[in-house]
């Protein structure tokens, strides 16, 4: 049973991941497909699915390598669509001529105009063949279309064990600040464990449902705690953590 967080979980495990040398295309991912030394955004995205246990089997068993090859798969099963979801195929079209040029997994929606895609192959100097895996804020309206692979729903765990599951929305410090009953949740549980996270909310200890600069820094210091890496971003290793790990 493989969701949207599974694979999201494992890409972002590789968010600074660099082909090395640079300008090679030499990377481990293209290793694995048989593929090296080539453009490899459509190589990371079939790596993050078929080692979740969800392949795209678009050219290979092992997933694509074409991005167009990749829209006209999930066209062909009515799997192609407009608008985003969290865990989206994101073909992107930087000349608007049509065809697919670079993919990424979308992992939040932010608003109506963009969303937050993990990414292989890019860069902050070239979008599709910059040779990072990285996350990236996006304009909709850069993205040709969005591929939905068939999830087989939302994870159970969390629940079954007495706590919250991970709500599937990225959160971190942003202008405006990000707000929420998600955030209310985290920053109660949080206020459990001992943490002051400011004088709003009911107990006056920060439980107001607003991730701010406060709360930034709370969860970097949380995850510099755990082991994880610090990036100040709420998601479900973070999330998770806060329920499973042990108060002291």
């Amino acid at each position: 049973m493989t969701t949207a967080v599974d694979v999201l979980k494992r890409a972002a495990r590789e968010i600074g991941y660099t082909e090395s040398p640079p300008n090679s295309n030499r990377n481990k991912f293209g290793a694995w497909y048989g593929m090296n030394e080539m453009p490899w955004c459509a190589i990371f995205v079939s790596y993050c699915f078929y080692d979740a246990q969800l392949p795209l089997e678009i050219t290979t068993p092992k997933g694509f390598s074409y991005c167009p090859a990749g829209v006209k798969w999930f066209k062909e099963r009515d799997q192609l669509f407009k608008t985003p979801q969290v865990g989206d195929v994101a073909f992107f079209d930087w000349d608007g001529d049509g065809n697919s040029d670079h993919v990424g997994i979308v992992e939040s929606v932010d608003d109506d105009s963009t969303v937050t895609c993990i990414e292989g192959n890019t860069g902050s100097n070239n979008d599709s063949n910059g040779g990072q895996v990285m996350r990236r804020k996006r304009a909709i309206k850069h993205i040709l279309s969005f591929g939905r692979p068939a999830y087989s729903g939302e994870p159970s765990p969390q629940p079954e064990l007495g706590y919250p599951a991970w709500p599937g929305r990225y959160i971190t410090l942003t202008s405006p600040l990000m707000s929420g009953n998600d955030v209310l949740t985290w920053q109660m549980r949080m206020i459990s464990r001992g943490w002051n996270l400011g004088n709003d909310g009911s107990t006056g200890k920060g439980d107001d449902g607003i991730f701010n600069e406060r709360c930034h820094e709370a969860l970097m210091k949380f995850q510099r705690e755990k082991g994880f890496k610090i990036d100040g971003v709420l998601g479900p290793m973070s999330w998770n953590a806060a329920w499973e790990t042990p108060i002291t």
